[in-house]
């Protein structure tokens, strides 16, 4: 069954892509149609016009610091009118359009969204500007991509010098200089329109992205948001234009060394003009507004909150996946107008929660099953009673019904979109406990030629009888699946569990009987310290700390000079582990170091690499030096570094030392991916390693297959967790890989990342395969100790994947599991890459004594 390595790659496919598709299946709410407005001739909707301004950057510490004073302008408005708040946003999925989707479609992106956006084309969403009479747009060229609803969208034009695009006020300033060209060319023909909205985004500079907006920026957003408008007041005389100045929110964006933390920032928010009320009396928080300690009530919002609140003001419906509920009490209208807008909104909330129970209720044991308790003849009942009341002209009563029940509808609607989540997730948990399983029956299979008839016959009656159950629970669940037409891709996850226990039933038929779990201890002690390590990295190191100990004990009898640098180097990689992460940091000073002590590390420890590797690696290190400390040209830094790259994997050289020469090239190259002391560290593992070894093989010449096994999982995840972790690698990194040698480009930075994780590991491999050449031939077992260690770490981690918060999170989350079930592979591709450098069969050929001359020979 396990005859080639192309099985376990298949079952690690299938359980890599159910873990994906639990956290990250699409719930399609299918194509909904917004609501209709009764139109109203009695009364005229509160604007003609909305005109949204959005800051970049922009966070509400920064807004109402200092009393508002860098606000001057501003504070003039919201003092006389308007409404001034926070937008505090619910943990969602951080991407680079999450929080401009919240805001103009009223719903967060879930993470399943956001792979399928950033891997296959956009799907196209309903958005403000769609029900909008005509939108019009100052923004990015890919915003306007992702709201193709924009009927005119200004991009920023190409020709504007590079020195603009890098300014943050330079960017404001020729955005306002467009939206007054417009204004001059197209208000006259816009006198009469109606449901008109404006979106002018306030970007930051190429150098401000992602850095959160500075008192002295704000002074002069204050000024260009103040100027347009007035403009905008000139070109419309009327007073029936609305405004919203607001920012993106969410989560705090790196800007530099990279930012780790998880706390959403708020967003501020100030609407003013035609239709906004201006409340005075506080009934809840409050801010200062001036000088005078002037206090003005401070509203709190759901950022998908404001986007039934533009609608309401344009008289238009809102987007057909709005989840956010209008609030009450912010218009300045007749109670007629917002029990009605509240009405359409309830409406467009209802139609969403209909539309997924109707599906629900296709199925033919739907009864049977759990449901929300929001059901058709509720829903129906809402309906009439809402309509009643409208009817009756009965508006407060029917703004109070609606707004009490919409909270309700909200959360039949999540009720249903993660309906099948938990049964997947404990699918999933199920199917990896009985791989597990399967991997411990085959490790105990003696002699790798399992038979039947070797186990006894209560067992195979046993064995018998749980094929027959697992064949008949697959039949049973497949043919209620159809019934109840549960979604294609659910049913094959919830039949994962019985493939996987069909193979592990098989693996114990052939394993002949259950031995003992004592040889198991050492393996899943390590692999669960593996799996604390990916959340604190101290656990890790006291595991390294205790197994490098344990495994080298013999020569704490017997010290020497090579003992006490091995403990030194030992008690040093302990301490690092500590320390805040480099990966992912930029520390140049620490770089030039390691760059420096890459070259010299070899010669100080007795290696000779050869004059022609010491010119090559010294050059290009020496280039490394020269472009951290000064950077004169990076794209030849980069070409030189891929060029050395490719000489030191296509070489290959003769010599004694093959593993010392190994050693030195493989540091050469991860150095010249560093943008901190990660190289430093590497080397020191290396050097503790080979001294470990070199103090155990003195009493042993070979060691056990499961003890190499776990010197490969121990010292391969460590070399992780010494410098960082999975996010800080996949994440953190890719956003300064810039400041590497390799430097950053589109087409290499994912080889690059990849480098970055099995550079070490190769190195890794390399010590230990040359120190004992008897485990070139024991692949098979080896990788059979790791397929169960790691299988054994990823039954925990499917716990820890995320689908939403930040890109961090949920990239690091998934990425991490999927790097612990990939490592066999990565490890069985490395081994033998790693016996194409440092088993050279010339070595084995070389005579172990010599034959005297032949005039030596004694003649008879």
């Amino acid at each position: 069954m396990f005859r080639t390595y192309y099985v376990y790659a298949l079952v690690q496919l299938l359980l890599l892509a159910s873990v994906y598709l639990v956290h990250f299946r699409m719930t399609d709410l299918g194509i909904l149609e917004p609501q209709s407005i009764t139109v109203d001739t009695k009364e005229r909707v509160p604007a003609d016009r909305l005109v949204v301004f959005v800051k970049e950057g922009l966070r509400a510490k920064t807004f109402f610091e200092d009393y508002c004073n860098h606000l001057p302008l501003l504070r003039q408005v919201f003092l006389r009118q308007g409404l001034v708040g926070i937008c505090h946003p619910a943990p969602s999925t951080d991407s680079q359009f999450s929080s401009y989707v919240a805001l103009f479609s009223g719903f967060y992106e879930d993470a399943a969204s956001v792979v399928h956006n950033w891997l296959l084309s956009p799907a196209p969403i309903d958005s403000i500007f769609n029900r909008s009479t005509y939108s019009y747009a100052w923004t990015t060229a890919r915003m306007a991509r992702r709201f193709p609803g924009i009927d005119m969208a200004i991009v920023l034009n190409p020709e504007i010098s590079p020195a603009v695009r890098k300014n943050c006020t330079d960017m404001e300033e020729s955005v306002f200089r467009a939206v007054d060209t417009f204004l001059l060319s197209e208000s006259q023909e816009l006198q009469e329109r109606t449901g008109l909205l404006f979106f002018v985004h306030l970007m930051s500079g190429e150098d401000g992205i992602g850095a959160p907006v500075t008192c002295g920026n704000l002074k002069f957003t204050d000024i260009n948001v103040w100027k347009m408008y007035k403009r905008f007041e000139d070109s419309f005389p009327n007073q029936r234009t609305a405004y919203l100045l607001t920012s993106d929110f969410g989560f705090p964006h790196s800007h530099g060394c990279s930012n780790k933390s998880n706390k959403l920032v708020e967003a501020p928010f100030f609407l003013w003009g035609s239709g906004v009320n201006h409340l005075t009396t506080i009934r809840g928080r409050s801010f200062v507004a001036n000088a005078q300690e002037q206090k003005l009530p401070l509203q709190v919002l759901n950022p998908i909150q404001l986007t039934p609140l533009m609608s309401a003001l344009l008289g238009v419906p809102p987007p057909a996946n709005n989840r956010g509920r209008l609030p009450s009490g912010f218009l300045r209208v007749s109670s007629r107008y917002e029990a009605n807008a509240m009405h359409t909104n309830s409406l467009q909330l209802l139609a969403q929660a209909w539309h997924l129970l109707k599906r629900h209720k296709a199925g033919l044991f739907s009864r049977a099953l759990p449901a929300h308790w929001l059901n058709f003849k509720l829903m129906d009942s809402f309906v009439k009673s809402a309509r009643v009341l409208k009817q009756q002209q009965r508006f407060k009563s029917l703004l109070e019904y609606t707004s009490n029940y919409m909270p309700v509808i909200v959360k039949c609607i999540d009720y249903y979109m993660d309906y099948y989540r938990i049964v997947l997730l404990v699918a999933a948990f199920v199917a990896l406990l009985g791989w597990v399983y399967c991997l411990r029956c085959h490790l105990e299979r003696p002699g790798g030629a399992g038979d039947s008839g070797d186990i006894s016959e209560e067992l195979s009656d046993c064995l018998w009888g749980s094929n027959i159950i697992s064949r008949a629970v697959t039949l049973f669940l497949v043919a209620i699946m159809c019934l109840q037409r549960v979604p294609l891709v659910v049913q094959a996850v919830l039949l994962l569990p019985c493939l996987v226990w069909v193979l592990a039933l098989r693996a114990l038929k052939r394993s002949g009987n259950m031995v003992s779990c004592s040889g198991l201890m050492w393996p899943l002690v390590l692999a669960q310290i593996g799996l604390g390590g990916f959340f604190r990295r101290y656990i890790m190191a006291m595991g390294y700390l205790g197994f490098a100990c344990y495994s080298t004990r013999g020569a704490f009898r017997e010290r020497g000079s090579h003992f006490y640098l091995w403990l030194l180097l030992l008690l040093v990689l302990g301490y690092i582990s500590v320390l805040p992460e480099s990966i992912g940091c930029s520390h140049r000073n620490i770089l030039l170091i390691s760059i420096s002590l890459t070259f010299v590390r070899p010669l100080a420890f007795g290696v000779c690499p050869g004059l022609a590797t010491l010119q090559i690696n010294g050059a290009i290190l020496l280039a490394a030096f020269v472009h951290v400390a000064a950077a004169p040209l990076p794209c030849l830094m980069a070409l030189s570094s891929w060029v050395y790259f490719f000489y030191i994997a296509y070489s290959q050289r003769r010599s004694l030392q093959i593993t010392e020469l190994t050693v030195f090239n493989l540091s050469t190259v991860y150095t010249l991916t560093c943008t901190s002391f990660e190289s430093l560290v590497i080397q020191m593992l290396a050097m503790e390693l080979q001294l470990g070894l070199r103090l155990r093989t003195t009493k042993e010449q070979c060691i056990p297959v499961k003890t190499a096994a776990l010197y490969i999982l121990v010292y391969s995840w460590y070399s992780i967790f010494v410098t960082g972790n999975i996010p800080a690698l996949v994440v953190d990194f890719a956003q300064i890989m810039n400041e590497s040698c390799f430097g950053y480009y589109l087409w290499t930075s994912g080889l690059v990342i990849a480098l970055k994780l099995l550079l070490p590991w190769l190195l890794i491999f390399c010590i230990l395969g040359g120190a004992y050449k008897h485990l070139w031939s024991q692949e098979r077992q080896i990788f059979a100790w790791l397929m169960f260690m790691c299988s054994t770490m990823a039954v925990g981690l499917l716990w820890c994947v995320v689908n939403n918060g930040t890109t961090r999170e949920i990239v690091g989350s998934f990425a991490t599991i999927a790097v612990v079930l990939v490592f066999p592979f990565l490890w069985l591709l490395l081994w033998r890459l790693a016996h194409l450098k440092v088993a050279n069969k010339w070595i084995s050929q070389l005579p172990t004594h010599l034959s005297p001359p032949p005039h030596q020979v004694n003649k008879i």
